[in-house]
């Protein structure tokens, strides 16, 4: 039974005390998710192997560039100047792998440069990986496996971004479309789009259908 407590000095004397200390050898972080984060991309995809076959003479491998921005990603910070602070953040670093940290100039300039030949090999490290963790695929009660894919409008108002229109939501941004497998719902696919290109006349690029085929070849 609870004690029955009838005076503040009784709820006093039941207070635990705590002793804060700083440690010198643990390191915390809000942020821990980032080391499942970093395995899966070292270790169940080839993007270390086929980031190289975009050649560059010289600068911080794509590899690196790939590391740094999906650690961004992850914790919600999608532009070019959230890598400063964590360039110089030792857990960040280490949970991605990452021994090159680019600068945000850099960071923009390289993906500028890089984006359309980095893209396909990024859409196929996303089948591998599913693949090599024997991602689960449920399939409908009549047997069949769904793929959805739909438009969704992303709000950019009052930006002036390239390809930023009316949205039917009342708002300027954009019409990504996107694709998930299955019952679980894994993401195959996400395109940004301008908001004109209405679903109804296109759907996904052909190179990303080719991803989709993958799996209806591959026993998923």
């Amino acid at each position: 039974m609870a004690p029955d407590i009838h005076s503040p000095s009784q709820c006093i004397w039941l207070m635990r005390t705590f002793t804060l200390q700083q440690s010198r050898t643990e390191v915390y972080t809000p942020h821990g998710g980032l080391a499942l984060i970093g395995h899966c991309l070292n270790r169940h995809t080839s993007l270390i192997k086929t980031a190289r076959t975009v050649v560059k003479r010289h600068g911080i491998p794509n590899i690196e560039l790939i590391r740094t921005y999906l650690g961004l990603i992850t914790l919600g910070k999608s532009d070019f100047e959230a890598v400063e602070p964590v360039r110089t953040d030792p857990f960040f670093k280490t949970a991605m792998g990452i021994k090159q940290s680019p600068s945000s100039a850099r960071l923009r300039q390289r993906f500028d440069e890089d984006a359309r030949a980095l893209t396909p090999l990024l859409d196929d490290a996303s089948v591998e990986f599913l693949q090599s963790i024997e991602a689960p695929v449920s399939p409908l009660a009549m047997g069949h496996v769904a793929l959805d894919m739909d438009v969704f409008p992303m709000d950019n108002s009052q930006t002036r971004k390239e390809g930023v229109s009316y949205t039917y939501k009342g708002y300027d941004g954009y019409a990504p479309i996107a694709a998930y497998l299955g019952q679980e719902g894994w993401c195959l696919g996400c395109e940004l789009r301008p908001c004109q290109q209405h679903s109804s006349l296109t759907a996904f690029h052909q190179p990303r259908l080719s991803v989709f085929h993958q799996f209806s070849v591959s026993g998923f």
